[in-house]
């Protein structure tokens, strides 16, 4: 089974030359003269391509530690993609906020209950 990084990589890739092959048509109607749906078209494929972009600048991926001098801001959450814990690492000179995997605690491991 591939791992979910190379999925979404793959899957990011497929997007990026779908949004291409939208506004290569969208520019080519524009060239034979359908001004309308030749300008939707490359608007539509540059929406798709530049929101791919943004998704994958704006998602970083996460970190096996935190960066020194990043601080902990008490955040925690279950990555639905891999089942495991992350906290939330920021940097005070900067404001940026990273997400960095927790060890395998046994007191999470054991669960609510405590057995």
């Amino acid at each position: 089974m591939a791992e979910p990084g190379t999925r979404m990589s793959v899957l990011r890739t497929l997007v990026v030359l779908v949004a291409l092959a939208i506004m290569a048509t969208g520019g080519r109607l524009l060239i034979e003269g359908l001004r309308a749906p030749g300008f939707y078209l490359l608007a539509v494929g540059a929406l798709i391509f530049a929101g791919t972009l943004f998704e994958r600048w704006r998602y970083r991926a996460t970190l096996a530690q935190a960066p020194p001098a990043w601080q902990r801001t008490g955040e925690r959450f279950v990555d639905p993609e891999s089942g495991r814990t992350l906290s939330v690492f920021y940097d005070p000179a900067s404001g940026e906020r990273r997400y960095v995997y927790e060890e395998p605690d046994a007191d999470h491991a054991r669960g609510p209950e405590g057995s």
